[in-house]
């Protein structure tokens, strides 16, 4: 027994299997992993909350943070005759924009850091702006004190969305968790962003991205506000003449416009904006979709030649007439044929005018489509012989329309006619208050015509005649013709035309702009046909007689036969 008792525990310290599992499970025991314990568990459900509560914290403040420089005043600084206001904003588009109200904004890719500097025009002391041309001394002054006082703004505009992001950014915080000390650091947390996104800013800015602008709205047609200086090299101190020359540039375009808002009130105003002789050029309709964005348009006329050759291929073009969100009235031009008039005819805001009268945004509107056809026809040569008495005929016909018109509503009459060509007036004087063409390339005014009352408008190529001529003078080595438009400002309760605005601009990428106003005189004379003037007892041919919203098909309008032959001096003036 002895012996057995002996034996056991013996078996038990030398069995090499049972040492190997007693081994095995002490290893196990020793080797888990923390996690696989209870305290393990804790340490990670500690770690996920803590992951948490910053990555909330974090969250919460960057939305507190983007509050609050959101809403942080934009500073306002005077830059020689500019008032403006400059904004830092928190951008993925690192740039520098400056707003001009109305006609469109200039961007800058100046620097590399999320802000975007944007600097708002808000108005010019057009006397100070006049100085300033007039004065040998007011441009050295502006190269001086601009920059400085850009960049007071600047900083003064950064530090207030510092303070501001930061009061937004702890306030959340405090808000949402209760905890003042993680308020704070949240606090100093965006001042210390905005700081370092300012000094990436200041450090980065290249002012020769100065000469690199992009455009927006009206200012998207024009090359440059000003040409300053492209190729030069650019350092700190030219920046300094270069940002003078600008504001210069700047403060000039809004001498153009000079309180470009009509001096009424808004509400009694309808704004019109008058087009024509595009031919074929895709840039009018973008200057027509800027002009109706920047200006509040509510109706475009246009006066004809919107194509040069009749070809089907031009007519896709038209469709951008659709994408408008205003009106659009026009009547055919001697290139538009009768297909033209069909598409314009179809888009949903359009309405073509045949020896018509219709109301369109609360104006009476008449108007005729030019009697002719050229299609083919350069415009430049011959065929208009023939083609004058049917311009005049159409006149006359249009104006008895109007007086027509006019003696069965005499409590809403006729407000303005429109005519393609402006040669042959007889039949519309005394009729009409107010007439608009184009076909000369050329704009004109010219009130009260002949006593009788009428005023007459006539308004250049707002295509630049580029299809009809245009091109010729820059294979000449000329200067090619301007992009023109005209804004009219009607009266909404009497109709009377009250303001008009001349807009210009360079064609074939020139580098201008202008906006003339001109105000209209406070008396409007009466209506009275001049005795010369009387219409004829058969006016228009009977072949030419247009039924009213139908229109002469393309083989009854007349055709120039001898497109070599020069025109005679008295006639059109070569015009398109």
């Amino acid at each position: 027994m002895a012996a057995a008792h002996e034996d056991s525990p013996g078996e038990s310290s030398t069995d090499p299997d049972a040492a190997a599992a007693h081994e095995d499970s002490s290893a196990t025991a020793a080797d888990a992993p923390p996690e696989d314990s209870a305290a393990g568990r804790r340490r990670r459900r500690r770690r996920s909350i803590r992951l948490l509560h910053l990555s909330t914290t974090v969250l919460v403040a960057a939305l507190g943070a983007v509050v609050g420089i959101l809403l942080t005043p934009a500073t306002r600084v005077d830059v020689g005759p500019l008032t403006a206001t400059v904004h830092l904003r928190p951008s993925f588009a690192s740039e520098t924009v400056l707003l001009l109200p109305p006609v469109g904004e200039i961007a800058f890719d100046t620097h590399v850091a999320p802000v975007s500097i944007e600097a708002r025009v808000q108005g010019v002391d057009i006397d100070k702006a006049e100085a300033l041309f007039y004065s040998d001394q007011g441009l050295s002054d502006l190269t001086r004190t601009a920059p400085e006082a850009l960049t007071a703004a600047a900083a003064t505009n950064a530090a207030l969305n510092a303070l501001c992001g930061a009061a937004g950014a702890g306030l959340a915080v405090g808000l949402t968790f209760r905890r003042v000390r993680r308020s704070l650091i949240a606090a100093g947390g965006v001042v210390a962003v905005v700081g370092v996104s300012v000094a990436a800013t200041s450090v980065t800015f290249r002012p020769e991205s100065l000469y690199q602008p992009k455009f927006e709205g009206l200012l998207s047609q024009a090359s440059y506000v000003a040409d300053i200086g492209q190729g030069k090299v650019v350092d700190y101190e030219n920046y300094r003449d270069t940002l003078a020359e600008f504001v210069g540039q700047v403060s000039a375009l809004y001498i153009a416009a000079d309180s470009l808002p009509v001096g009424m009130d808004a509400e009694n105003v309808m704004t019109v904006l008058h087009v024509s002789d595009i031919h074929d050029n895709p840039q009018a309709y973008d200057v027509i979709e800027q002009l109706e964005s920047q200006f509040a348009i509510d109706l475009v006329i246009d006066t004809g030649d919107i194509i040069s050759w009749g070809t089907s291929l031009e007519n896709e073009l038209l469709s951008s007439i659709g994408d408008l969100d205003v009106p659009y009235v026009y009547i055919a031009g001697n290139h538009d044929g009768a297909s033209t008039a069909a598409v314009i005819a179809d888009q949903p805001n359009a309405t073509v005018l045949e020896n018509e009268v219709t109301e369109v945004a609360g104006l009476q509107i008449a108007g005729i489509g030019d009697p002719r056809f050229a299609a083919d026809d350069d415009s430049d040569a011959g065929g208009w012989r023939e083609g004058k008495e049917a311009v005049a005929a159409s006149g006359f016909q249009l104006g008895e329309t109007i007086t027509d018109y006019d003696r069965e509503h005499p409590e809403d009459p006729v407000d303005l006619a429109l005519i393609h060509d402006p040669t042959q007036p007889e039949g519309l004087l005394g009729r009409v208050p107010l007439v608009l063409s184009g076909h000369m390339h050329t704009s004109n005014v010219e009130l009260d015509v002949e006593s009788s009352g009428t005023n007459w408008l006539t308004v250049g190529s707002t295509g630049g005649a580029l299809a009809s001529g245009g091109i010729a003078p820059v294979l000449q080595g000329d200067d090619p013709l301007d992009l023109t438009a005209r804004m009219l400002y009607f009266d909404k309760e009497t109709g009377d035309l009250v303001a008009y605005d001349d807009i210009v601009m360079g064609g074939m990428g020139l580098v201008s702009v202008s906006i003339q106003r001109s105000q209209m005189p406070a008396e409007q004379p009466e209506l009275r046909i001049p005795e010369e003037d009387r219409t004829p007892e058969a006016p228009v041919p009977s072949e030419q007689e247009v039924e009213p919203g139908e229109g002469l098909q393309d083989e009854e309008r007349v055709t120039p036969t001898d497109p070599s032959s020069p025109l005679p001096a008295s006639s059109d003036g070569g015009a398109g």
